[in-house]
């Protein structure tokens, strides 16, 4: 098949996918799942292999991340119905004021929090941050965005990032030397996009609440927080906290202490993340029991539980998709196709890694193989493999939509239709990509 016909069929298919969802109101597991196997039928993949695809990339997303969605979501509900996600609000509300709540989700999950799972930051902060949106008056997406961009920056451009790591590995720089160029470029790019979005979002009012938000259950069922607990039975903030510091603390434990040299079973099973999130939900659990009784926490799970099944099928055949995108070997025809093009290699580094992350959906897999195309010049053109590495990180943000899981993770936790997702999701983290890549291009000047 030509490398031609296969990049056409891509494009074909994805705006395809897109029409779908936004024009046709077909549902978006129903469209991607379509989607999928026409893509994989038309580029060359047997009917066999696309079928195992299908289902093999259902299952090993749904076994990655399923268990974290759920008790995730589950954690959420049960938050918010004794009244923590109030207290966690109203005190980021002091701390920030209205103005500057966007500006504190996005620094704080691009520079505390990168060492924790992408995908349980995600379900951790998502409830908080859609009630922030709602208590200040500002529109779902002026947090969503922020959101979306903290955690690709906090994955794909500081230490310790999971991508971040991956591609130092690739180019053989130590961590250490990292730690301060990714936070110097990271955090005023961060800042300098949210500022960015904002404007767009706010001022230049690209929102539309009708078309780019969907009602979520909670919204429509859930009684709010004054209502539930009354303003003045709200939880001091230690106890609204303490599910969310418990899974923190416990992952952070599981990270940091193999790198001290204490090498313990227990604290690696504490510290998985599916074990602390489980340890997060019990806490909350316990805590909702205190303040509403038995048959409170029964009621709170059974509507949480109606939610991740949304969540769970969208986000599985996410996963489908990625599989058979894999078997259509659309990595390597684009890596063959940049391979001989040396003239500005940052800027190819970025543009291998953007066009691989709109193909493939994978911020870490696009970087490296960015990087993987660089890496031989690397020494004999006198680049600085820190660089590079922010480049790929830049070009791992532009354009997550519908191949990436976490696309549809988050368009189900901030209650967003497709067409929003794209405005907060993709948006944010392509602005986070174009802002890096201008910081990394200005510094190799001086580098």
């Amino acid at each position: 098949m030509s490398t031609a016909w296969l990049i056409c069929d891509f494009v074909l298919v994805f705006v395809a996918i897109a029409l779908a969802i936004v024009r046709l109101k077909i549902n978006p597991a129903l469209a991607l799942l379509i989607g999928t196997l026409v893509l994989g039928l038309t580029t060359g993949v047997s009917a066999k292999d696309v079928v195992d695809g299908v289902n093999e990339g259902f299952g090993s997303l749904m076994a990655e991340v399923g268990l974290l969605i759920s008790l995730g979501v589950i954690m959420g509900f049960l938050m918010s119905s004794f009244g923590a996600v109030q207290r966690i609000v109203e005190a980021i509300l002091r701390l920030f004021g209205n103005r500057g709540a966007p500006f504190a989700f996005g620094l704080t999950l691009s520079s505390i929090t990168p060492a924790i799972y992408f995908d349980v930051l995600l379900v951790l902060v998502a409830p908080i941050a859609r009630r922030v949106a709602r208590r200040t008056g500002r529109p779902v997406a002026s947090l969503a965005g922020p959101v979306a961009l903290g955690l690709a920056a906090g994955n794909a451009l500081v230490i310790p990032g999971a991508a971040m790591l991956a591609y130092l590995g690739a180019v053989g720089v130590d961590a250490s030397d990292m730690l301060l160029p990714g936070f110097a470029v990271a955090l005023p790019a961060v800042a300098l996009t949210t500022a960015i979005y904002l404007f767009l979002m706010e001022r230049l009012r690209w929102w539309n609440p009708e078309r780019d938000e969907e009602l979520l259950p909670e919204d429509a069922e859930e009684p709010t927080e004054e209502e539930a607990v009354g303003s003045s039975a709200l939880p001091p903030i230690g106890l609204a906290l303490a599910p969310v510091l418990i899974v923190l603390v416990l992952i952070v434990v599981g990270i940091v202490a193999p790198k001290v040299g204490i090498d313990l079973a227990a604290l690696n099973f504490l510290g998985s993340p599916v074990v602390a999130l489980l340890a997060g939900v019990l806490t909350a659990l316990g805590i909702t029991v205190a303040r509403h009784g038995l048959d409170g926490q029964a009621a709170t799970v059974d509507k949480a539980l109606e939610m991740v099944g949304t969540i769970l099928v969208v986000t599985a055949v996410a996963g489908s998709l990625g599989q058979v995108i894999a078997g259509t070997g659309m990595k390597d025809v684009l890596a063959e196709l940049f391979q001989a093009n040396e003239a500005i290699p940052l800027l190819l580094v970025w543009l291998v890694a953007a066009v691989l992350r709109m193909a493939i959906g994978g911020q870490t897999v696009s970087g490296l193989t960015a990087i993987g195309i660089i890496a031989p010049l690397i020494g004999s053109i006198g680049l600085s493999p820190i660089l590079v590495s922010l480049a790929a990180g830049a070009g791992g943000c532009f354009g997550g939509q519908f191949s990436d899981n976490a696309f549809w993770m988050l368009r189900s936790l901030f209650g967003l239709s497709t067409r929003g997702t794209l405005k907060t999701y993709t948006l944010s983290q392509s602005l986070l990509s174009v802002v890096v890549l201008a910081i990394v291009l200005v510094a190799d000047i001086f580098v």
